[in-house]
């Protein structure tokens, strides 16, 4: 039995040649993958890993899609789609597999009167993804409330906590380059909350998700925002005295605000434009390639740079270049 017919042979779906990635990321952005395959359950992936390791096939995971760039030139390897998204709530604990999506997490939360993720009302893409880039927005984020991660680490499945995470700004263990984990599931370590100011909470954020959207493609917010000390902060403030006080109050400059500042706003090229409603985000106005990003990124950054002395880091992933 050859390679493609054993990885045929674990799998409930089939294998695709030359699957154009474009349709499985936010962007829409990505040429074709040598192979594409989803895995249904996790018991799938399981065995496409153990294979992919026998074979030394180059491979990639991905959920939703919603934080990667792919190239032009698409995936020479394995692409993997996760798709299960089974998960329990026991007590406090909401046990989920990483294919599921965030949405629904969410949703099963409210419906459970746990408190801790209405935070990621609105956001798309699934909970493995989200666990690895350690995703947040208005004061929360995944690394205040993930109690334990199941992972596949050197073709072995091992259960890792909270600490070792290694949870930052944005990133986490499994988002270094250098690391070939795998998110299987996620247990995460709720508190009971009043379902009635839950969902306020979760309207008013969707009210303001809903006025920074522009209906175009793109990968959400493509560069982290920065963090600075005290005393860089006061240094800054001290030559922009009109960064408002609630980022000097978190020690943080939004990408958005610095590109806006540098008169981003609306820029273009190609099929790729800085965003008018929120210029942290890159959205795809048409046929946008990921040369048209990669350019657009590098004029942000060094414009950034040449006014502001700050230098931007990208939140997205490249894969495939």
């Amino acid at each position: 039995m050859d390679t493609l017919s054993k990885l045929k042979s674990v799998v409930s779906g089939p294998i695709i040649e030359g699957e154009i990635l474009a349709r499985h990321t936010s962007f829409r952005i990505g040429g074709p993958a040598k192979y594409f395959i989803i895995a249904n359950s996790k018991s799938e992936l399981i065995k496409l890993i153990d294979l992919v390791f026998k074979f030394k096939i180059p491979y990639l995971v991905i959920g939703g899609g919603t934080n990667i760039l792919f190239a032009d030139t698409g995936f020479d390897g394995l692409v993997i789609k996760f798709n299960d998204g089974k998960f329990k709530v026991k007590g406090q604990k909401i046990e989920v597999n990483a294919g599921a999506p965030l949405s629904k997490v969410v949703g099963e939360a409210l419906s459970a009167g746990l408190s801790g993720l209405e935070w990621a009302v609105g956001i798309p893409g699934t909970i493995g993804g989200a666990v690895v880039g350690n995703a947040g927005a208005f004061g929360g984020d995944m690394a205040a409330i993930v109690e334990s991660v199941e992972i596949i680490r050197n073709n072995k499945i091992r259960k890792i906590n909270n600490k070792k995470c290694g949870f930052i700004y944005r990133a986490s263990i499994f988002k270094n380059s250098n690391n070939h984990d795998i998110v299987l599931s996620i247990s995460f370590n709720l508190k009971f909350g009043e379902v009635a100011v839950m969902k306020e909470k979760m309207v008013e954020i969707i009210s303001q998700r809903k006025q920074k959207d522009d209906k175009y493609p793109s990968a959400g917010s493509v560069f982290k925002n920065i963090k600075l000390s005290a005393q860089e902060m006061a240094d800054f403030i001290e030559q922009y005295p009109d960064l408002p006080e609630k980022f000097i109050n978190y020690l943080t400059i939004p990408a958005a605000w610095l590109i806006d500042k540098c008169g981003l706003k609306g820029k273009k090229i190609g099929g790729a434009m800085v965003s008018e409603f929120h210029s942290g985000r890159i959205i795809n106005i048409g046929q946008a390639s990921a040369e048209d990003v990669i350019m657009l990124i590098s004029v942000i950054k060094q414009k950034v740079r040449s006014k502001f002395s700050l230098q931007l880091m990208e939140e997205i992933e490249y894969q495939g270049f």
